[in-house]
């Protein structure tokens, strides 16, 4: 069964329909948030409630930065692993040169989002067919390498600013807008990759976020490994991630920022002698000189416990 949107004007329900569409009816919308003081929230909202998503992000809005996954999940899961692949490709674009080489690109896109932040866009195309997870980033990565996007924005777990919230970076804060919308661009992945460069991405970037190292065995360590990595990097090292998710990499001196920063909570660092990558434990144990395995994991979950106020037992926040 397909789910089949209705049609509506608003910027907000046009694009979660296009997010729906060919959608079943199992999958879920996932929508985060993050409050002006606290840490990103997380809500899965089913395809079947196109209007109830739409209240609550234009609820949400008015106070948080709010965030919808660009690719729809199979479960009611926070991890990768709960999205298989989809229908629909994405950049993310603050390069002035991405308009004109738009404008020659083959594949017109379906829809083009202002970000809210002067020149940033979020670009994206249809598939007339649903691609794997694998599948997705690469020409993703391929698409931002080809029309001077973000690479490192290419994941399948991406979240975006929607159509009608507020960019609150800016003061007063910014609307996001629904620039363009072309209902009959669809394409076969096929056609897309046809003139698109080969895949950037270094081979050791995917042994970092491999689904087998971010495995957590007990209730401490998954409430762990769910922390966004853009959060336990500000709680550990002060550092404010850039609109492309990105900070100054700790490990080694740069100036610009290479440290890639994941909602499923890992990192990858892109800087050309550095490379390290992983979850939480790989990146608090590199910052404080702790092992990773036997005793010293157990150190370090420990510490990492303490700073992020949660108990051993129940990996539930400590009162």
């Amino acid at each position: 069964m397909t789910v089949q949107p209705e049609r509506d004007p608003g910027e907000l329900l046009t694009y979660l329909h296009i997010l729906a569409d060919g959608s079943r009816p199992t999958q879920f919308f996932d929508l985060r948030y993050s409050p002006p003081a606290g840490m990103m929230r997380q809500r899965f909202v089913s395809v079947l409630r196109i209007h109830q998503i739409a209240g609550r992000i234009t609820a949400l809005s008015a106070t948080a930065e709010v965030f919808v996954g660009a690719a729809l999940r199979d479960s009611a899961r926070g991890d990768k692993t709960a999205i298989t692949g989809s229908n629909l490709l994405y950049i993310e674009s603050d390069d002035p040169a991405t308009r004109g080489r738009l404008a020659r690109f083959d594949c017109s896109p379906s829809m083009v989002v202002a970000s809210g932040s002067p020149g940033h866009l979020h670009i994206y195309w249809r598939l007339s067919e649903h691609a794997s997870a694998a599948q997705i980033e690469a020409t993703n990565r391929r698409l931002a390498l080809g029309l001077h996007g973000e690479p490192g924005c290419a994941d399948i777990v991406r979240v975006l600013r929607p159509p009608s919230s507020l960019n609150h970076k800016h003061s007063p804060p910014a609307p996001v807008r629904l620039l363009e919308h072309n209902p009959n661009a669809r394409y076969p992945l096929a056609d897309v990759l046809a003139t698109l460069p080969v895949d950037p991405r270094p081979p050791h970037a995917e042994r970092a976020w491999s689904p087998s190292h971010r495995v957590g065995r007990t209730a401490l360590d998954r409430a762990l490994l769910a922390i966004p990595a853009a959060d336990y990097v500000r709680v550990l090292t002060g550092r404010e991630p850039n609109h492309a998710g990105k900070v100054l990499c700790p490990f080694h001196q740069e100036t610009d920022a290479s440290l890639q920063l994941y909602p499923d909570g890992t990192f990858y660092c892109f800087g050309a002698r550095c490379r390290s990558g992983g979850t939480i434990f790989d990146f608090a144990g590199l910052l404080w000189s702790i092992g990773t395995r036997k005793r010293d994991f157990l150190e370090l979950r420990r510490r990492l416990a303490r700073t992020f106020g949660l108990t051993a037992q129940s990996g539930q926040v400590s009162q």
